[in-house]
């Protein structure tokens, strides 16, 4: 039996694949695609992220200018006392303070909103300044003459209303009175010599930026006389035994002391109850020359001596205190006196000045 012969076929020929129709290339531009938007929005994302720390970054810039040019006037206002042989004991005028501020404020692209003053001196100068501002974008129409360029933006005071507002900020500046200023002769000596022009006494008293407000707000409200005798009536609501006693020492000692504080907003304190009264011996930051010294030591022994049928509470002074609502024992004041911890500050350790307090109840 033969064997059977199949036909021979002809061998299939090679597909073609089609251009375009792969898989694989269809994904890798679909990823390419996905890559590019992601990179753009990235991008754009990086943008926005900058532009908003340059906002905060200038917002911040115009906080810390508004609070130093709102101290500038105190600045100002020392230099001037200095120049004119009186201790430097400015005070803080809010009209003068929030106008410069503001100024420059609006000079660095921000709108001023609050401005406040405080010190560590029982809220006496207001050497403390803080300002808060926000950082506002003002568009404007370009002028013809080209007067105004494109990327003006900075608010100048002429818009009604701000439309754009990119962040808030606030900064506290301190003036500080200098410390080597002293009497010699009669004359007001600063930094071994006199001063005489209104420039070198600028550059005597520090200005710049600090952290923390002070201890006090800034009161305005807050009486002195201005002279050696000063009435119950000027200084503020006094208790009737602190006024008693007030007038009682003025009959004794007359003109013994320099200018006097009494009530005021200070809740905690037996200023707050009127009940205490503050007699200056030196001017605000200094110490009492000798004869002032001798003056307050002989009108706190009287004080002591007389405190019972007087009804005063205790007496404050030169770091020491003697707390008659506490049993502290009646004698000479040097003898009596308990001393105080160092606050770091002549005012504030009471070397400046007597405190006094009568009235009821313990000594706050």
């Amino acid at each position: 039996m033969g064997l059977r012969r199949t036909p021979s076929r002809p061998a299939p020929r090679p597909r073609r694949r089609l251009m375009g129709r792969d898989d694989h290339g269809q994904a890798n531009i679909l990823l390419l695609f996905g890559l590019t938007l992601a990179l753009l929005a990235l991008t754009l994302l990086f943008v926005r992220v900058g532009a908003a720390n340059d906002s905060r970054s200038r917002t911040q810039t115009a906080a810390d200018a508004a609070a130093l040019a709102a101290v500038s006037a105190l600045q100002e206002q020392a230099a001037q006392d200095i120049v004119n042989g009186v201790y430097p004991m400015p005070w803080f005028d809010e009209e003068v303070a929030e106008k410069r501020a503001e100024e420059y404020a609006r000079a660095n692209g921000a709108v001023l909103t609050d401005i406040r003053a405080s010190d560590n001196v029982m809220g006496r100068s207001g050497n403390i300044v803080r300002v808060e501002v926000r950082g506002a974008v003002c568009q404007k129409e370009l002028e013809e003459d080209g007067s105004r360029h494109w990327n003006d933006v900075v608010c100048d005071g002429t818009e009604d209303e701000v439309d754009t507002v990119v962040g808030n900020a606030s900064a506290i500046a301190i003036v500080q009175i200098p410390h080597q200023c002293g009497r010699d002769a009669g004359d007001l000596v600063c930094a071994g010599g006199l001063i005489t022009d209104l420039d070198s006494a600028k550059r005597l008293i520090d200005v710049h930026l600090i952290d923390q407000e002070g201890r006090y707000r800034f009161d305005p409200s807050i009486s002195f006389g201005g002279g050696a005798t000063v009435d119950c009536s000027s200084l503020g609501a006094l208790h009737p035994i602190m006024c008693a006693v007030h007038e009682r020492l003025q009959a004794e000692f007359g003109g013994f002391y320099l200018n006097a504080g009494g009530q005021r907003n200070e809740p905690g304190s037996d200023h707050h109850t009127g009940e205490a009264v503050d007699y200056m011996m030196a001017d605000l930051g200094e110490v009492p020359s000798d004869a002032m010294q001798q003056t307050a030591v002989q009108v706190i022994d009287w004080v002591i001596q007389n405190s019972r049928q007087l009804g005063v509470k205790g007496v404050i002074y030169d770091q020491h205190i003697w707390n008659a609502t506490r049993g502290d024992a009646v004698g000479p004041w040097m003898s009596v006196r308990r001393p105080m911890e160092d606050r770091h500050n002549n005012t504030q350790n009471h070397v400046d000045h007597i405190h006094l307090a009568a009235g009821v109840g313990p000594m706050r």
